[in-house]
């Protein structure tokens, strides 16, 4: 008897689409052990197994934050919270401008990652002022 195949297809999609509670979203200390593993990498350091995964996973998420700045701008309230470079911005360096915002924020890294990681692209490519690199 040739067991069925749409069941746990149908099982797969349905936990895929479960939406995440609130406190299932990623603190910024996850974020920051994530895109450490990816800065460790871009640095030409030897990651172990799950430091790339960790990498992997950090660069897909930055670029996933790229892609959404780029499909419209991002605001608080009336105001455009980031502005990038006239170039465009690299995933490297948001990932690095992120990185160095969490380091040097100790006290949010409890704090929900998405919010620590546009806050950290807010700062350091403000509407306000012109634009520095990260170092």
């Amino acid at each position: 008897m040739r067991p069925p195949v749409l069941l746990p297809l149908l099982i797969t999609l349905t936990l895929a689409m479960a939406p995440l509670d609130a406190a299932a979203a990623m603190s910024g200390q996850e974020l920051l052990k994530r895109c450490s593993a990816a800065e460790k990498s871009m640095q030409g350091e030897t990651l172990t197994a799950n430091e790339t995964l960790d990498s992997m996973w950090c660069m897909g998420y930055v670029s996933g934050l790229l892609d959404g700045f780029s499909l419209g701008d991002f605001k608080v309230g009336d105001a455009k919270a980031v502005c990038p470079p006239e170039q465009g911005l690299q995933r490297g360096d948001a990932l690095l401008a992120i990185v160095k915002w969490l380091r040097e924020n100790p006290a949010d890294l409890s704090k929900n990652g998405r919010r620590n990681a546009v806050i950290a692209l807010s700062k350091t490519y403000s509407c306000n002022t012109s634009q520095p690199k990260p170092e």
